[in-house]
Formats: C-alpha cells, sequence, structure tokens
C-alpha cells in the first residue's frame, strides 16, 4: 500500500481538501494530571482533556497523538462533531482508577455506573450505594480521604506561606543593611578634613596671601615658646615697690641755677 504524502502538521487550505480525507483522525478523552489542583488539595486530581489521534493509512509509525487544539477542531470539523454526539461532558477529580482503595474491577464497575471519580464515590446516596456489596463502608473511606487531603493541603499551603514569609523577612534584612551601609558611604564622604589639635587660649591662625601681613604678623612658634611669668605664691610676701628715680634736670634748669650761683659769689 503507498504511503500518503502529507504532513497532517499543515494548515494550508489547498492541502485540506483531499488530503486529510485521507488520512484517519479519531477525538478522545484522556484524563491528565493537573499539577496546581493536586498540590492545592493535597491529593491527586485529573482534568479529562480532548485529544486527537491522526494516522497515515499504511504507516503503522506514523501519525501523532496530542492534546487537541482550536485549529484541529476547525480543520477535522466532521470528526469532531461525531465525537461530540456520542460522548458525555469532561468530568474533573481524582478517577477512581488512580485511588489506591479501590480495585481496578470496582472501579470499571462502577464507572459504568456513571461513578467515575472519589468525589462522585463520596457523594453518592445511601439509596444508590447499597446496590453494591461493602461500597457503604468504601463511600466512608472515600469522604474520610477526602477530608485528610483537605488538611493536608491546608498544612502545605501555610508551610509554603511560612516559607515564603521567612524569605520576604529575609530579603528585607539585606536591603536594609545595603541602605545602611551607603547611608554610612555618603556621610563619611560629607565628613571634613581632621583639623590639627591647637593648644587651649591660642586660635587657629587664619590664612592670608598678603606678604607683607604674613611678615608683620608675629609668630605663633615664638609666642607659644616665649615664657609665662609665674604667679607668685600665696604665702610669699609681695615685693615693695622701689623708689622713684629723682626727676633729672633739664638743661634750661641747670644753666639758671648756675647763674644763680655765680651772683651770689658776687
Amino acid at each position: 500500500m503507498q504511503t500518503a504524502e502529507f504532513d497532517h502538521n499543515s494548515f494550508e487550505h489547498r492541502q485540506q481538501s483531499e488530503e486529510d480525507k485521507k488520512l484517519l483522525v479519531k477525538f478522545y478523552i484522556k484524563p491528565r494530571p493537573d499539577n496546581a489542583e493536586t498540590v492545592k488539595q493535597g491529593r491527586p486530581i485529573f482534568k479529562d482533556v480532548e485529544y486527537v489521534d491522526i494516522r497515515i493509512p499504511g504507516d503503522r509509525a506514523g501519525g501523532v497523538a496530542r492534546p487537541a487544539t482550536d485549529g484541529d477542531r476547525q480543520r477535522f470539523a466532521q470528526h469532531y462533531q461525531a465525537f461530540k454526539s456520542r460522548i458525555e461532558m469532561p468530568t474533573s477529580g481524582t478517577p477512581l482508577a488512580e485511588w489506591p482503595l479501590i480495585t481496578r474491577s470496582l472501579a470499571e464497575e462502577l464507572a459504568f455506573h456513571n461513578v467515575k471519580t472519589v468525589e462522585h464515590l463520596s457523594t453518592m446516596s445511601d439509596t444508590h450505594s447499597s446496590k453494591f456489596m461493602g461500597l457503604n463502608a468504601l463511600k466512608a473511606k472515600a469522604l474520610k480521604w477526602l477530608e485528610q487531603a483537605g488538611e493536608e493541603a491546608k498544612a502545605h499551603e501555610l508551610q509554603q506561606e511560612l516559607l515564603e514569609r521567612d524569605e520576604r523577612i529575609a530579603q528585607q534584612g539585606k536591603q536594609l543593611e545595603d541602605m545602611q551601609a551607603q547611608l554610612n558611604q555618603l556621610l563619611a564622604a560629607q565628613q571634613p578634613a581632621k583639623q590639627p589639635d591647637w593648644p587651649s587660649g591660642h586660635s587657629m591662625p587664619t590664612p592670608t596671601t598678603d606678604p607683607n601681613a604674613a611678615a608683620a604678623a608675629p609668630s605663633l612658634h615664638s609666642e607659644l615658646d616665649e615664657p609665662v611669668a609665674e604667679a607668685p605664691a600665696a604665702d610669699e610676701p609681695e615685693p615693695k615697690a622701689a623708689a622713684p628715680a629723682p626727676a633729672k634736670k633739664t638743661r634750661r634748669r641747670r644753666k639758671a641755677a648756675d647763674n644763680g650761683k655765680i651772683q651770689n659769689d658776687k
């Protein structure tokens, strides 16, 4: 048998008209794990997903099986309408086939009676569950299992929130440390240069650009080196004041005195 020379991933209109009629197309439902809901509820959660299976006649290994897209539903509209007309709505929950507390045969039997998930089993009325031997006890286990899974999910969620809180606190602490380090650097850059320590009673000289003023100004070094007179002790007598020196006669007064002396002699 000749293998069809056709790429099923091609969506060009001119290739779809005749070549698609040669393909073997089938839509079906496949349960897939829902990781987000599994973590949230603390138990395995599956969702029914529409798949499409495309095969090429005469090619056993060819074809593809993957989740159906809107393009697949439009491209193979007749196949999709036939598929929708003979199946029920997709379900969501934990399939009984994935529940470890039930046998495979019982799961298939319950699925025949439209009980396909643990949630369906837990909500069965006593009237319907009493038709199956031992199903009431299994329904009680389903209720307890769902309750424990919910508590574990809450504990896991709380633990995750605490971990996220600790990470936020640690990150905020690191940001505060970085801000404090930056502030210290800014303060250090704004501080003036350290001035030399000057002796008590002396002020720091004011710099000047006038060379004459600098020459006339007394040297601070000489002032610092000049000895300071010591104050007399409290118990020592104060020195007497020296007698004032006799006033010196001026030249005119001496001349007058000499003239008087000469007259007296005569």
